[in-house]
């Protein structure tokens, strides 16, 4: 691998050249006048190689975090680098240099702070002499009776020291490495840090380097975010006391507070529970989906509603301070229809029958659901709560994970069938959306009028909005394999076909995921 310094010189020449050319044939120095030049080819192309040098750049600031905090030791007080430069924490010395939040400086710090615990494990181990940091397999020193062994019974070998314990590698050892060999970018790292967290005792250090390396093993082309999430819902699955333990720290930090500003003007603060949470994210979402970009609406009077809503004067922070007034005046004796339009606020949780079958010795139930929309994951008690209050309905799946086929009866897909489909995507296919299956609309891969397409499950898929009429006015394809599912360019577009994916929380980390 090439020295850092060398690959920050080659990945920042990249940039400086491609920007040379263009100030060559512009005498403006804008930087949007120069870039406005470019093709669309060139144009990506230099902001991928601006993300590669940034990334690298990054990795020197993180790098450097670390050092910092080292030099800013809590024990070295007023001593410590950070205080020396007037600093309450090392966090204070980037943002001071940087110029970043607060929020982006503790996360370089971390990631800063990571990294050095496990390049001084790294370096611990081989001064031992442990070949690349890591013990031999089996390597416990020399034992008596062996050629470099003790001949007088003894348990020390004669004129040679015994091997040195191997000093662990921290769990998140598989992060560090791949982001020093830059198959991994600084906010990819911190992402699974983040989503990842602490050893705990439900979840140990063994645990977590495990997870790590089943993510970093289908990170590739995956964003930040993507990341974070797929991180923070494999910690949930590995971690499910843990899950408990989190909802019920939430409800017991839950707290509204009224108070009157200095105008008279009345303010309302409020800290969630999850499953509060999950029901105020419903409400809004139900009024406001239509002005979100939520799906079309083939009722005439549901589409003139939405229509009325996306054209209404009122802010969206005005239309969701309404909603929820309405709401809270109306209460259970509202007029859903008045208020929401067809669809009522309600939250699905989803749950596989291994998760259900989980008991404890007194027949609690310890397994873990997921919200249908946001995959966030919801605590045994709360599930037990909801099967008393509303009851379950059962959606078999094969091993691909499809439900339902009606063939070709009828032209749209039945309600259970989009349940089912909202279960089985988690929302828009396309790989880089993250819109959740309420704001998706169901597609038939082969069109019912063109193609004779069937409403079968295997033949729908869930997109969202954009997605959707993207898809039809570019007269892209969608392509089934067996259960993956290929968006393929119009007929003379030259681009590889883009595979689609599950959202799902409950498909994430199954054998077919990846």
């Amino acid at each position: 691998m090439a020295p850092i310094s060398q690959q920050i010189r080659v990945d920042a020449l990249r940039v400086s050249d491609s920007l040379a050319v263009l100030e060559a044939a512009e005498a403006s120095s804008g930087l949007p006048r120069l870039l406005s030049g470019l093709d669309d080819d060139g144009l990506f192309e230099l902001l991928a190689n601006a993300a590669t040098a940034r990334a690298q750049f990054d990795l020197v600031i993180a790098a450097g975090a670390g050092v910092v905090s080292e030099r800013s030791n809590r024990e070295l007080g007023y001593q410590g680098l950070a205080a020396r430069h007037g600093q309450r924490s090392t966090a204070g010395v980037l943002q001071s240099i940087t110029g970043s939040t607060k929020a982006e400086a503790w996360r370089q710090v971390r990631l800063g702070e990571a990294m050095s615990e496990a390049d001084a494990a790294t370096r611990a181990n081989e001064a031992a002499g442990l070949s690349g940091g890591l013990p031999p397999e089996g390597a416990e020193g020399p034992t008596p009776g062996s050629p470099d062994g003790p001949t007088d019974g003894t348990t020390e070998p004669q004129g040679r020291s015994p091997i040195a314990p191997a000093v662990e590698l921290p769990w998140h050892d598989p992060i560090t490495r791949a982001l020093s060999e830059h198959s991994l970018t600084p906010n990819a790292a911190s992402a699974l840090l983040r989503g990842l967290g602490q050893p705990t005792d439900s979840c140990d250090s063994d645990a977590l380097r495990e997870a790590a390396e089943e993510l970093l093993a289908n990170a590739a082309g995956v964003n930040a975010d993507e990341l974070a999430k797929r991180a923070r819902w494999l910690r949930d699955r590995l971690d499910q006391i843990g899950v408990t333990e989190r909802a019920q720290a939430h409800f017991e930090a839950r707290k509204a507070r009224v108070c009157t500003n200095s105008t008279g003007a009345r303010t309302v603060w409020m800290e969630f529970d999850d499953d509060s949470g999950a029901w105020l994210d419903s409400i809004i979402d139900a009024g406001m989906r239509p002005r979100r970009g939520g799906p079309r609406f083939i009722d005439k009077d549901e589409a003139e509603r939405a229509e009325k809503l996306r054209t209404d004067p009122r802010t969206d922070e005005q239309l969701v301070f309404d909603l929820l007034i309405d709401a809270m005046r109306t209460g259970a004796l509202a007029d859903p229809a008045a208020v929401y339009g067809s669809r009522q606020p309600g939250v699905r949780v989803v749950i596989t029958q291994e998760n259900l079958n989980k008991r404890d010795g007194e027949g609690n139930l310890v397994g873990t659901g997921h919200l249908e929309d946001t995959g966030e994951v919801v605590p045994a008690e709360t599930i037990e709560r909801l099967l008393c209050d509303t009851g379950t309905r059962a959606i078999t799946v094969d091993e691909d994970g499809y439900p339902l086929d009606v063939g070709r009866e009828q032209r749209l897909f039945t309600a259970k069938q989009r349940v089912a489909m909202a279960i089985r995507d988690g929302g828009c296919m396309d790989p880089d959306c993250d819109r959740p299956p309420s704001y998706s609309e169901a597609h038939h891969i082969r069109e019912w009028h063109a193609d004779h397409g069937r409403t079968d499950i295997a033949d729908g898929i869930l997109l969202c909005r954009f997605h959707h009429m993207l898809l039809h006015n570019q007269h892209w394809k969608i392509r089934r394999e067996g259960s993956v599912y290929w968006l393929v360019a119009p007929v003379g577009d030259t681009r590889a076909p883009i595979r689609l994916h599950r959202k799902a929380a409950w498909w994430q980390g199954t054998s077919k995921a990846s």
